[in-house]
C-alpha cells in the first residue's frame, strides 16, 4: 500500500487537475475586428470582418456577426473555401469557417448607412457569438469568448450633413447699407435663410446648429453688417438684418462646426437701384460730388424689364487726356438694353473754378467693355482689368451725336451750374462717366 506521505501528495495533484480544467476550458478566446472604423453617411459601405481565434486547441468554426440596427440592407458574399453567409436581418451567420486555434478570417459585410445618421457624428457597436462547431450548434459551453482587449467593434458615422441656402431665401439683389432679403431691392422681402441637410438632402429639423454668414467670394471693398450669428429651430436658421456698406458683387458663405459651409448665389450691392417695368420709362439719379447724374431709359414693346443701376467709383482711375475732371470718380450707369440718356449736372462753384467755365468747353469722359468712336482728334484707352493681357475696357472723350454714345447737348442753367447730356443706344453696355 502506498504510504499516506504519497495518498496526500496524489490526492492533491488530483485536486489541481479537477480545478485547472474547467478555467482552462473557459478560456477560448476569439477576437474581432471592424474595419473601417468611420464610415460616411448616406452611402453603402463593405466592412471588412477579422475573426481571430486565439484557443489553444479548438477550432474557430462558425459566427454570427450583428451589424448596427441603424444600418440597413445588410448583405455578405460567402468567404472563401467551403465557408457560407447566410444574412437575416441585421444578423449575418458564417458557417464552415474551421479557423484553427491561431489562425483568421476576414469576412466582408455590405450595409447601407442612412444619410440621417451623418449630423450626430455616432458610434454604433457591432456584435458577435463565435462556436466551435462549423454548423454553429451546441450548446453554450461551445461558445468561444470575445476578448475585448483585441477586438474592436465599433462604427463611427461622419459626413453627410451640410448647410444649404433655402430655396427662394437666397440673397437677391440690395442697395448699400439697406437689409439683404430674398427679393431683389426689397429691405421688407422675406429674410434669408440657411438650412442642414442630411445626405440625402432632407432638412435635419432635430438640428439647433448655430450657424455663421459671412463674405464668400466677391469682388467688392466692401463688409457684412448685422447679426451673422443664429442658431437653427427646426434645422433652419433665419438672418433678417444683414447689409453690405459698399457697391459690388458678392457671395455669402454658411458655416457651423462639423456641417459642410455653403455659399449662396451671387448678388449685386450697388448705391441707386431702381425697378424697370418692361414698357415704361424708368428713372434713377445719383450724386458724385458736385456733380448729380440723371439717367432716363424710355421704355418701348421691344426691349426687357430689369433695373437700373448707379454707382461711383471704378477699381482703377478713368482720366482722359487734355482736360480737367470736375467729378473725383467715375460714375457707372447698368440697366436692361434700353436706350439711355445721361445727364450731369455740374454744381455752379465747381464750374467757377475753371478757366474755360462756359457750356461749350464742357466734355465727357466715357468708358465702356467695347470700342467706340471718339471726340476727332482723341485716343481711345484701352485698360486690362484682370490682368490678362488683353484689354476689356476702353475710355476716351465723346464725340458729338451723330453714331452714339455721343454728347447730345451742353448748356448752362439760370443758376450756373453746366449741364452736360449723352446719349447711348439700345446695345450700349455698362459704362462709366466723368465730365
Amino acid at each position: 500500500m502506498p504510504s499516506r506521505r504519497l495518498l496526500v501528495a496524489l490526492v492533491t495533484a488530483l485536486g489541481l487537475a479537477v480545478f485547472a480544467s474547467p478555467a482552462g476550458a473557459a478560456s477560448k478566446p476569439f477576437t474581432m475586428v471592424v474595419l473601417p472604423a468611420s464610415v460616411p453617411a448616406g452611402q453603402s459601405s463593405t466592412f471588412s470582418v477579422t475573426l481571430t481565434n486565439q484557443t489553444g486547441q479548438q477550432q474557430l468554426g462558425s459566427a454570427e456577426v450583428t451589424v448596427p440596427s441603424a444600418f440597413a440592407n445588410v448583405s455578405a458574399p460567402d468567404p472563401d473555401g467551403p465557408a457560407s453567409a447566410t444574412v437575416t436581418g441585421n444578423v449575418v451567420r458564417f458557417q464552415d469557417l474551421g479557423v484553427a486555434p491561431g489562425g483568421s478570417v476576414t469576412v466582408r459585410v455590405t450595409a447601407n448607412v442612412p444619410a440621417s445618421l451623418g449630423c450626430s457624428g455616432a458610434t454604433f457597436t457591432w456584435g458577435v457569438v463565435a462556436k466551435q462547431a462549423n454548423d454553429f450548434n451546441g450548446p453554450p459551453g461551445n461558445d468561444l469568448t470575445l476578448n475585448a482587449q483585441g477586438s474592436s467593434l465599433t462604427t463611427t458615422v461622419s459626413g453627410g450633413c451640410a448647410l444649404r441656402f433655402v430655396a427662394g431665401h437666397g440673397p437677391a439683389n440690395a442697395r448699400v447699407g439697406q437689409t439683404i432679403s430674398a427679393t431683389a431691392l426689397d429691405p421688407a422681402g422675406p429674410s434669408l435663410q440657411v438650412e442642414v441637410v442630411d445626405g440625402a438632402g432632407n432638412r435635419v429639423t432635430s438640428s439647433s446648429a448655430s450657424i455663421t454668414i459671412a463674405l464668400g467670394p466677391s469682388m467688392g471693398s466692401g463688409a457684412l453688417h448685422g447679426t451673422t450669428t443664429v442658431t437653427a429651430i427646426a434645422g433652419v436658421a433665419s438672418f433678417a438684418n444683414l447689409s453690405i456698406d459698399a457697391r459690388g458683387t458678392y457671395t455669402l458663405r454658411a458655416s457651423a462646426g462639423g456641417l459642410t459651409p455653403a455659399t449662396s448665389n451671387s448678388f449685386r450691392v450697388d448705391q441707386v437701384a431702381v425697378p424697370c417695368i418692361e414698357d415704361v420709362t424708368c428713372f434713377a439719379s445719383i450724386t458724385n460730388g458736385t456733380t448729380t447724374f440723371s439717367v432716363t431709359a424710355p421704355g418701348n414693346a421691344h426691349v426687357d424689364a430689369g433695373a437700373l443701376f448707379l454707382d461711383n467709383g471704378l477699381s482703377f482711375e478713368m482720366n482722359c487726356g487734355g482736360y480737367a475732371e470736375l467729378t473725383a470718380t467715375p460714375t457707372v450707369v447698368e440697366g436692361p438694353a434700353r436706350a439711355k440718356i445721361v445727364t450731369a449736372t455740374i454744381d455752379k462753384s465747381t464750374m467757377n473754378k475753371q478757366p474755360n467755365n462756359g457750356a461749350s468747353f464742357l466734355q465727357m469722359c466715357f468708358g465702356a467693355n467695347f470700342t467706340f468712336t471718339t471726340r476727332p482728334n482723341t485716343s481711345l484707352t484701352p485698360v486690362d482689368t484682370n490682368s490678362d493681357g488683353v484689354p476689356d475696357f476702353f475710355y476716351g472723350l465723346l464725340p458729338d451725336c451723330g453714331t452714339e454714345p455721343c454728347v447730345s447737348a451742353r448748356n448752362k442753367t439760370n443758376a450756373g451750374d453746366g449741364v452736360i447730356v449723352v446719349k447711348t443706344s439700345e446695345v450700349t453696355g455698362d459704362p462709366a462717366y466723368r465730365p
